[in-house]
């Protein structure tokens, strides 16, 4: 019988946060807000997870900034409400008062 193993990431972007300068390649966007889960794998399955890192990337060139759990829990809710203005047709009327929601 042959089992087949593996140590695979899986990331996820939550969305857009905070407008930066890119220490690497000078560009100034909104970096983005993301969370890296390491899995250990049978069958090319992700079973265990082994340990999660959470960052901030920049869109440009991909660098990195790792950050806490705590400001992740703390950004997660105004990236999402970033990606969600982004990908719909949210007013700017309705972007602040769900911003307000979210700071109270």
């Amino acid at each position: 019988m042959i089992f087949i193993f593996g140590y695979h990431p899986i990331t996820k972007i939550e969305g857009p946060v905070e407008e930066h300068e890119c220490p690497n390649c000078h560009n100034t966007k909104h970096w983005l807000l993301g969370k890296m889960t390491y899995y250990i794998n049978v069958f090319f399955i992700p079973l265990i997870p082994t340990r999660t890192e959470h960052f901030k990337i920049c869109p440009i060139c991909k660098f990195k900034n790792e950050i806490t759990r705590e400001d992740f829990s703390m950004a997660k809710d105004f990236a999402n409400l970033n990606k969600e203005a982004v990908h719909s047709d949210m007013t700017e009327q309705e972007y602040e008062k769900r911003l307000k929601q979210l700071h109270t």
